[in-house]
């Protein structure tokens, strides 16, 4: 009986992560339609520089930036889950229209942050919530199937989002907003609340949460310079297809397409590795890879489509080692009670690199000349790198700690 029921429950409990990565692959597929197409959507305010277009990019990284923290917050305080979910989806959508029809840049960005802020409010949501219901055991086996919803969202939408914008500057926007309506639906009707959650005793107590596990400063940084390096490509890579090799929207939201696709095939296996094995080796080993590539990737990606095909796949693979990994190793790390504020702070070191990925790249390409694209790309493999030092030292630091965490 004891069997059956324990086989109930994890049967239950893989069906809320299905629902939950599916909940999250509406949200973030509805941001991510819009990155093959964006030059398009922005040419009805005519004149902007290659710093004012990225900041279409940093007003929506800033609100996920400032948002990351407070939903960890509340959601530690009220105890509940699924309230922040309708109303970020809900109100992603009312922003999504409002982009639409903004009648002035100034407008368009701050329609931008609320919309960012809404749709953080529901992901970062569901992504917690895949750390509620998980346990040491399966925790990296469930984050790698909640990061293949994540990874398809991130990978396949640029590819269908450079599909839809054939037919018109705003149909991306428009699918954006069905996204988050079905995103809706299934958080009212699907979705349940955690049974083990608890009401936090002081907002001022989860603030403090690096106080209590500073080794979460750790994977935050894994995830600063990966989100850093998405900011970066997803701004960076439209351009330099466009302006280097001359690529229409499709064909832009099909290279996006193909880096995603060995990021996805590997977010259930390294998972599922993690959990056996330990999550440091894949982190290091991965961080390593992707800063090398990225380095190249400018100077190599100039002699043609197949050229850089060939290394967006293996930036595909190399980060694809680390996302699992390192989003479990806040779960490690840190008690039940905190989990929301834990991950409030994985993402907000998250959302301050994709904050910092754009503007980054809009620096550095201020022309778009062939040779800015290629030191673009050598200056953020190398600020990759850099990143990984710090990270070493780091645990270094804590060797105890991580030595003991669970590694057979």
């Amino acid at each position: 009986m004891q069997n059956m029921n324990d086989a109930k429950r994890l049967n239950q409990t893989f069906l809320q992560v299905l629902f939950l990565g599916i909940g999250t692959m509406l949200m973030i597929t509805s941001v991510s339609l819009l990155h093959t197409n964006q030059e398009e959507f922005l040419s009805r305010f005519p004149g902007l520089t290659s710093l004012e277009l990225a900041y279409f990019d940093i007003a929506l990284y800033i609100s996920y930036l400032i948002l990351a923290i407070l939903t960890g917050l509340l959601a530690n305080k009220i105890g509940k889950r699924k309230i922040f979910i309708i109303i970020g989806s809900g109100g992603a959508s009312i922003f999504f229209f409002l982009m639409i029809i903004a009648p002035t840049y100034e407008s368009l960005l701050i329609f931008r942050f609320f919309q960012g802020s809404f749709t953080v409010l529901g992901w970062q949501t569901l992504m917690t919530m895949a750390l509620d219901i998980s346990t040491p055991d399966n925790r990296g086996k469930n984050l790698g199937i909640f990061g293949i919803f994540l990874a398809l969202a991130m990978g396949m939408g640029p590819m269908i989002g450079g599909i839809i914008a054939k037919y018109g500057a705003f149909a991306p926007y428009y699918i954006g907003i069905v996204l988050n309506f079905l995103a809706l639906l299934l958080s009212i009707f699907v979705i349940r609340e955690p049974s083990i959650l608890k009401k936090s005793p002081s907002i001022i107590d989860n603030v403090k949460i690096l106080n209590r596990s500073p080794q979460l400063i750790v994977p935050g940084i894994f995830n600063f310079v990966d989100r850093l390096h998405m900011g970066f490509n997803l701004f960076i890579l439209q351009y330099f297809a466009l302006k280097v090799l001359s690529l229409d929207t499709a064909m832009r939201g099909m290279i996006l397409g193909i880096y995603a696709l060995p990021f996805i095939l590997l977010q259930y296996p390294v998972g599922k590795y993690s959990d056996k094995h330990g999550r440091i080796k894949l982190l290091i080993i991965g961080s390593i890879g992707y800063g090398i590539v990225l380095s190249l990737t400018g100077l190599v990606g100039s002699l043609g489509l197949g050229a850089l095909i060939f290394v967006y796949i293996l930036l595909g693979i190399t980060s694809g080692m680390t996302g699992p990994p390192a989003m479990a190793l806040v779960g490690d790390i840190v008690d039940s009670e905190d989990r929301a504020m834990g991950m409030g702070f994985f993402n907000f070191a998250g959302n301050l690199g994709i904050t910092l990925g754009p503007l980054i790249g809009g620096i550095l390409i201020s022309n778009f000349f062939k040779i800015e694209f290629i030191i673009a790309f050598l200056v953020a493999g190398i600020i990759e790198l850099i990143s990984l030092g710090v990270n070493i030292l780091l645990l270094f630091k804590f060797k105890t700690f991580f030595d003991s965490l669970k590694t057979d």
